[in-house]
């Protein structure tokens, strides 16, 4: 849903996106800086230095999602006290247990532009119910104090392991296709997306993508990586300020993705008793 929400994924929607967006861009320029939307060049070169840096631990979050097992249910809450990510998991960040969000979401983001391809990517994205049964999910947001980046954590159920595959795969698909979209926002503007798949993340079961968010002119830069684990899939991504600097996106789209991604679906293999 497009209503503003100041805390957590929702699935990584594009409300909160907007949310997180103009909060940061207040915070980093007083509110008044314009971004200009990457070049497609620069998606491209973002998109291999991240890709670069994530080849490492991708195996791992593979096996986490290749287990014969089909998985077992987790709760709201076993998906908030034992799954999800927390200070004790990179140091410096905190979150608020209350601010967790515990709703899916069930209606429908259209796109405006973009076409059917960028809006099978919004849906499997957004872990939209009606689509993909979403039974359970629980988003959590963690900020870290004089740092511009934020960490955006998600863990989504399904009736079974098919319908957890099936998000991943679309949105793999819906990557492929879609280069630029923006959906409309209540209250008039839109948020707009320029999404690149990161292909070492492209496995099994498994994804990756950088993204470039822009709402009311002012834009930010989100890696994120999606791991299917029995009947839920983990969501982990990272939101900060616009850069080209390679230590900056490898942490971003590399070190620290790639380490959060895999110690929660590791939880989610443990939890789900998937081998």
């Amino acid at each position: 849903m497009l209503t503003a929400m100041p805390f957590g994924t929702k699935g990584v929607s594009i409300a909160v996106l907007a949310a997180i967006v103009l909060s940061a861009a207040a915070c980093g320029s007083g509110g008044s800086g314009k971004a200009a939307k990457p070049s497609a060049s620069t998606r491209t070169s973002t998109s291999a230095s991240t890709a670069a840096s994530a080849t490492t631990s991708a195996p791992t979050a593979q096996a986490a999602s290749s287990g014969g097992a089909s998985g077992s249910t987790l709760t709201t809450d076993e998906i908030s006290n034992r799954i999800l990510l927390t200070g004790k998991d990179e140091a410096g960040y905190t979150f608020d247990p209350a601010q967790d969000s515990k709703a899916t979401t069930n209606a429908q983001d259209v796109v405006a532009t973009g076409g059917s391809a960028c809006q099978t990517f919004v849906d499997a994205q957004e872990a939209l119910s009606p689509k993909y049964g979403t039974t359970a999910e629980v988003d959590r947001e963690l900020t870290k104090a004089g740092d511009g980046h934020s960490i955006e954590d998600s863990v989504m159920t399904f009736p079974s392991a098919a319908e957890a595959s099936a998000l991943i795969t679309d949105l793999a698909a819906g990557l492929k296709g879609c280069q630029s979209l923006s959906v409309p926002q209540q209250g008039g503007g839109s948020v707009t997306m320029s999404p690149s798949a990161i292909p070492e993340l492209a496995r099994a079961g498994q994804a990756g993508y950088i993204d470039y968010l822009t709402a009311d002119g002012k834009a930010e830069l989100m890696a994120a990586e999606l791991v299917a684990v029995g009947t839920a899939v983990s969501v982990v991504a990272i939101i900060g300020p616009v850069s080209t600097d390679p230590t900056v996106l490898k942490q971003m789209g590399g070190t620290l993705l790639s380490h959060l991604s895999d110690v929660q679906a590791g939880r989610l293999k443990s939890a789900q008793g998937v081998s």
